[in-house]
């Protein structure tokens, strides 16, 4: 728990500026890149010093039952730098040598903008964990955390009748993406490959509503079916439409409060009718 203000600070930060990098001027969208690169060398950097080994316990959460420890990575002190290095280094190059074409091709695309930001979150994410990243920066790289933000990129350009197109498209967002999961989910499972994609080591889970409980063969379809693909096709969808909405509400009203405390509104007649 102590991890969780600080996991939702990187995540909230990093969803931000992936989000509307597209969107930024062409000066900051070039320092930005210049500084992931340079963040890259850092990591690699610091990649050559780490010595020794590093573990990382990892846990899955099933929404009918408690967090359960499912695998413990073990790997080179220093591979998850090199993930991070492989990851900015490669966002970075992108946006100094395509950010224009990049820019303009995803700029008008608000959806497909923000499902390809929360596909590489997810393969960075599954790369982390096998590379016992510290737990403060697996938690970090989660979707669950950009589905506000990308509600309020894609609630951007609506208009006053947001709503109901947002839901639309969130609708369209969420089951791209937890599809993306879901898949992941399978072949992490069927595969054994240890992440907490892979529920294979859920072999007894309790509901806590019934007190029942169930078991599964590792790897066996029930349990893909069960643990991975209903809660990420059924349920999470939901929670991802929700989550975005609020997201897009708040940055909604968020121009108008603005205004308020600037006094605009209350100058602007036509405004004051439309509150």
């Amino acid at each position: 728990m102590a991890t969780l203000p600080l996991s939702f600070a990187l995540a909230l930060a990093l969803a931000v500026l992936m989000h509307w990098w597209p969107r930024l001027p062409a000066d900051w969208r070039r320092r930005i890149s210049i500084a992931t690169s340079a963040a890259g060398i850092a990591f690699l950097v610091a990649a050559l010093q780490a010595e020794g080994l590093r573990e990382s316990a990892l846990t899955s959460t099933v929404l009918v039952g408690p967090a359960v420890l499912t695998a413990t990575a073990s790997a080179s002190a220093s591979l998850h730098y090199y993930v991070l290095t492989a990851f900015c280094l490669s966002l970075g190059f992108a946006g100094l040598a395509f950010g224009e074409a990049l820019s303009r091709w995803l700029s008008p695309r608000p959806l497909a903008s923000a499902v390809a930001v929360a596909w590489l979150v997810t393969v960075v994410r599954f790369l982390l964990e096998k590379s016992a990243a510290p737990e403060p920066l697996v938690q970090a790289m989660g979707v669950t955390w950009l589905a506000p933000v990308a509600g309020a990129y894609l609630s951007t350009g609506l208009g006053p009748e947001w709503p109901r197109p947002l839901a639309r498209t969130l609708l369209a967002y969420a089951f791209l993406v937890r599809g993306f999961v879901a898949a992941l989910g399978v072949l992490a499972t069927r595969l054994g490959l240890g992440t907490h994609y892979d529920v294979s080591a859920l072999t007894s889970v309790p509901v806590a509503v019934t007190g029942a409980v169930y078991t599964f063969t590792p790897g066996g379809w029930p349990q893909v079916f069960w643990l991975t693909l209903l809660p990420q096709l059924a349920v999470w969808p939901v929670l991802t439409v929700i989550a975005g909405l609020l997201g897009g509400a708040l940055a909604a009203t968020w121009p108008r409060r603005a205004a308020r405390r600037s006094g605009t509104l209350a100058d602007d007649p036509a405004a004051r009718g439309r509150d």
